[in-house]
C-alpha cells in the first residue's frame, strides 16, 4: 500500500462537554471550562480501539496520565489519533520538550469582572479615573442639593462624551501636536515630495536634517508656505509645517464637526458646578 501525501483533516472531536483537536504541534484537550495543551513531546501514547480514545502523557512528576474520550463514529476517533500520533513523531524527531498547560476560562460574570480588574490594575490610567468618576460622581450627582435635582444625573451621563468629544477635536487639529511644538519644537528648511502611496492629494514626504546632522524622512499632510517644517526633537519622525489660514480652516472645521458637541455635552456639567458653587452654606 503505498503512502498518501494528502494533508491531515484536522479533525475536532466532540463529545458532549469535551472538545479535542491538533493544532501548531500540540494537542488540545477542551472538558467543560478547562483546556489542557500538551505538546507532541509530552505524549507518551495514543491508543485507538473503535469509539474509545485514549492519550497518555507525561506530567512534571513523571507520572503517566490518560485522558479518553468516546465517539459514535470510529473513522473520526482514528483519524484524530493519526493526528496525534503525528505530531508526537514530529516532537521526537525535533527533540524539544514543552511543559503542558493549563487553562480555566471563568464564567461569563466573574470573566467580564476579572478582565474589568485587570485593564484598571495594569491598563490605562484612564480606567482607574473612570472607575473613582464611576464610583464617586454619581453618589455626588444625585445626593448634593442642587436644583433642578435631574440636573446632577444629567451632567454626570454627558460629561464623558463631551471630554471625548473636545480630545477628538484637539486631535483633529493637532492642538496637542502643535502645543509641542511650540514649546521645543526645531524649524529646519525641508524638501517635500508628493506621498504617491496616501489618497490624499495633500499628503507629503519630507526630507530633511536634524540638528545633529540626521537624515530624517517623515510624511506630512499639509505643506506649509515655505519650504520649512518645525520637528520634535525627542521624535524627529514627528513633524508639523507652519501654515496660518489652512490651519485655523482645518481647526475650524474640526470644531464644528466634534467640538460644537462636546461643548454642549459638557454645559449641564458647568451649570451643575456653578449652581452648587453658588449655594449658600
Amino acid at each position: 500500500m503505498g503512502e498518501s501525501n494528502t494533508a491531515p483533516a484536522r479533525v475536532v472531536l466532540t463529545n458532549g462537554h469535551t472538545r479535542v483537536w491538533v493544532e501548531r504541534g500540540a494537542l488540545h484537550w477542551k472538558r467543560g471550562r478547562t483546556t489542557i495543551t500538551v505538546p507532541g513531546s509530552q505524549i507518551r501514547q495514543v491508543k485507538v480501539a473503535g469509539q474509545s480514545l485514549a492519550v497518555g502523557i507525561f506530567e512534571d512528576a513523571q507520572v503517566g496520565t490518560a485522558l479518553t474520550v468516546r465517539h459514535r463514529n470510529t473513522a473520526v476517533v482514528a483519524a484524530l489519533g493519526a493526528e496525534i500520533e503525528a505530531i508526537t513523531s514530529d516532537a521526537e524527531a525535533a527533540g524539544n520538550r514543552q511543559s503542558i498547560r493549563r487553562q480555566s476560562v471563568r464564567i461569563w460574570p466573574l470573566r467580564v469582572l476579572a478582565g474589568l480588574r485587570d485593564r484598571v490594575r495594569n491598563g490605562s490610567p484612564w480606567w482607574r479615573r473612570a472607575l473613582w468618576y464611576v464610583l464617586l460622581g454619581f453618589p455626588l450627582a444625585v445626593w448634593l442639593p442642587v436644583e433642578p435635582r435631574f440636573l446632577g444625573p444629567i451632567a454626570w451621563l454627558l460629561l464623558p462624551p463631551g471630554i471625548a468629544l473636545l480630545r477628538l477635536w484637539v486631535g483633529m487639529a493637532e492642538l496637542d501636536t502643535r502645543w509641542v511644538m511650540w514649546r521645543r519644537g526645531i524649524t529646519v528648511r525641508a524638501s517635500f515630495e508628493s506621498d504617491p502611496y496616501s489618497e490624499a492629494t495633500s499628503a507629503y514626504i519630507v526630507h530633511f536634517r536634524t540638528l545633529d546632522g540626521r537624515k530624517i524622512t517623515a510624511h506630512g499632510q499639509v505643506r506649509g508656505r515655505r519650504d520649512e517644517i518645525r520637528y520634535d526633537p525627542k521624535d524627529p519622525s514627528r513633524v508639523l509645517a507652519p501654515t496660518r489660514v489652512a490651519w485655523l480652516g482645518i481647526a475650524l472645521a474640526a470644531f464644528l464637526a466634534t467640538g460644537v458637541w462636546g461643548v454642549i455635552f459638557g454645559t449641564p456639567a458647568v451649570l451643575w458646578l456653578i449652581r452648587l458653587l453658588v449655594l449658600p452654606f
